[in-house]
């Protein structure tokens, strides 16, 4: 009775690895589609950005790695076959580290404020700003500055959505910036 107590335990818990790397990967793959149609972005240079890069780049060999083993790999199957599958896990580990790699290669990119031209009378954390996307030293283009409304939510996450200022209410807002 142990044994078999022990073996549906064993059982319990390769399940549950595998089905939390199964979500574990979809929401990395959600994360950045949902990121294109939702205006959140982090704050520059955040905690909460660094934790998440760190996250995403170890967490998705890992669980690649996790997936194919829990989900592959049988009692049944042959020393061989279950050698291949572990040779398979680790080349798969090794291609999710490059693309992560890769993904953080290509996050390098930010928008960055230039300037603060109008804060809210009513909430200070809501303001109007001109903001440069930039790739910093390999970004060769001219600035194409955009002007964003920004609410900070956290200390790491902001609401950015792009703004006329010439059809915003001037009674809401408080000039920050000089006329040049």
């Amino acid at each position: 009775m142990n044994e078999q107590n022990g073996i549906k335990t064993v059982q319990i818990i390769l399940k549950t690895v595998h089905w939390g790397a199964i979500i574990f990967l979809c929401l990395w793959v959600l994360m950045p589609i949902l990121r294109i149609f939702i205006p959140l972005e982090f704050v520059n240079n955040s905690n909460g950005e660094r934790t998440y890069t760190m996250v995403r780049f170890y967490g998705l060999p890992i669980a690649a790695t996790l997936l194919i083993l829990t989900g592959v790999i049988k009692r049944k199957h042959t020393l061989t076959l279950i050698m291949i599958k572990v040779i398979l896990a680790i080349c798969v580990a090794v291609f999710s580290t490059v693309i992560a790699m890769i993904a953080l290669l290509g996050s390098t990119c930010a928008w960055t404020v230039d300037k603060v031209l109008f804060e809210n009378k009513q909430n200070i954390s809501i303001k109007i700003v001109q903001r440069n996307y930039d790739c910093g030293a390999t970004d060769s283009s001219r600035p194409n500055p955009k002007i964003f409304k920004v609410r900070e939510i956290t200390p790491d996450f902001i609401w950015a959505t792009k703004i006329d200022t010439t059809e915003i209410n001037k009674n809401e807002w408080i000039r920050t910036e000089n006329k040049e």
